[in-house]
């Protein structure tokens, strides 16, 4: 039985300014920086690694973000303003994921040289999935069956090879040690997500089914109610610093697909749940003393090894910033709000380069900016740009709701 609660709202911003502020951030900081530094125009797609001001680092292409590139600017196109810029900009990249970032089986690379020769083969279906959700894209944005049927028969190829994959390790328990991440199964459920007008009703719900399963009962740690980075087969708990690691960015990206799957499936218990999540993750990876979210944390809360662990990414703010509103949107639950205004603030005042176009990558404990760069392989423009555009989407939203002094959290 669900249960009901009233709460108080406290005091709400200024939610159109809000929105304004993220559109400008996007409009003039954020997308510029892509559009005008990103496009390799000599050998096809984009380059994968960029300085501060712009400058091309020499190196190899990766699939992963050529793909986010790729589906950035064609959700950006489809979803928010219908640029004409974007949508080139997105097929540039389109044309060479479709000539060189899979086999004729449709098996994916992860590396590519810089003319697109492959270097190594994917060994998780993160490539795969991301390619799936570019090409998804591409089909909405254009209509041309070309890029339906190259999503559909590879998002057929990766959900059969990603299910192999489970089995296979499932079945080498007692040898050597397999570890899961969850990078995979968020991947598979974004891409489930951005099918869903490509499938029949039965396969999409059968694929939502697989992924939720993996999420909720091998990923999600029971007793704590906690999303785990890493698993033994079958979701078994390994008591070492990785595997007690949680991975604060990509929990709330998890998160936020939730929400948007939870809407799909009418699933309000579901909801409130990742919510906690949510909130929880805030209490845990909050820096108290220099403000900010750490990357990484233990989940017992024993020391950290790792030396990036309380390092500060843009990437990682900008998606909890669109979970935590996107949570608010949904249920007006207060903590979101509260949690929001502070992240929002520490965000905006330190990752935006004040004399170049763009936002640093990440900021050290001093809150000084640590690479002299701002593309990575690792971390391309698909979370700004995402995360920028829908937060100034539901920030507009918000800005219609009624504001009532009581409120109704279901849980």
């Amino acid at each position: 039985m669900l249960k009901v609660t009233c709460f108080k709202f406290t005091a709400v911003p200024d939610f159109q300014k809000l929105s304004a502020d993220y559109q400008y951030a996007l409009l003039r900081q954020v997308v510029p920086f892509w559009l005008q530094h990103g496009r390799d125009e000599l050998c096809g797609g984009y380059f994968d690694l960029l300085s501060s001001s712009g400058h091309v680092i020499e190196g190899d292409k990766f699939v992963t973000a050529q793909a986010q590139q790729v589906w950035a600017f064609g959700w950006l196109y489809n979803t928010f303003d219908g640029q004409p810029a974007w949508l080139a900009h997105a097929l540039h990249g389109g044309a060479f994921l479709r000539q060189y970032a899979q086999t004729k089986a449709l098996d994916c690379y992860t590396q590519l040289d810089r003319r697109g020769r492959p270097l190594t083969l994917a060994t998780d279906i993160v490539p795969a999935c991301l390619v799936v959700m570019a090409y998804a894209q591409l089909y909405r944005a254009t209509g041309q069956d070309e890029w339906s049927m190259l999503a559909r028969q590879l998002f057929d190829t990766t959900l059969k090879g990603w299910e192999t994959s489970r089995n296979e390790l499932d079945k080498s328990i007692g040898g050597f040690r397999q570890l899961r991440h969850l990078s995979e199964v968020t991947s598979l459920l974004k891409a489930v997500l951005d099918m869903q007008a490509l499938l029949s009703e039965d396969s999409w719900k059968a694929a939502v089914d697989m992924t939720l399963h993996s999420i909720l009962y091998e990923f999600l740690d029971r007793r704590t109610d906690t999303l785990r980075e890493y698993i033994l087969p079958e979701g078994a708990f390994v008591n070492t610093p990785e595997g007690r690691r949680l991975n604060v960015g990509l929990t709330f990206q998890t998160v936020a697909y939730l929400l948007d799957l939870c809407a799909e499936l009418s699933n309000r218990k579901l909801e409130m749940q990742v919510i906690t999540w949510c909130l929880r993750m805030c209490e845990q990876a909050w820096d108290e003393t220099m403000g900010g979210l750490n990357q990484h944390i233990d989940i017992k809360s024993q020391p950290s090894i790792f030396p990036d662990a309380q390092q500060k990414w843009a990437w990682v703010h900008v998606e909890t910033i669109l979970t935590l509103i996107k949570g608010y949107f949904k249920t007006r639950h207060p903590d979101c709000l509260k949690w929001f205004n502070r992240v929002h603030d520490y965000t905006f005042t330190h990752f935006p380069d004040q004399k170049n176009v763009g936002w640093h990558l990440a900021i050290d404990q001093h809150r000084q900016p640590i690479l002299r760069a701002k593309a990575i392989p690792e971390i391309c423009c698909f979370s700004l740009i995402k995360c920028l555009a829908e937060t100034a989407q539901l920030l507009t939203k918000c800005s219609q709701l009624q504001p009532a002094g009581i409120g109704i959290r279901i849980s």
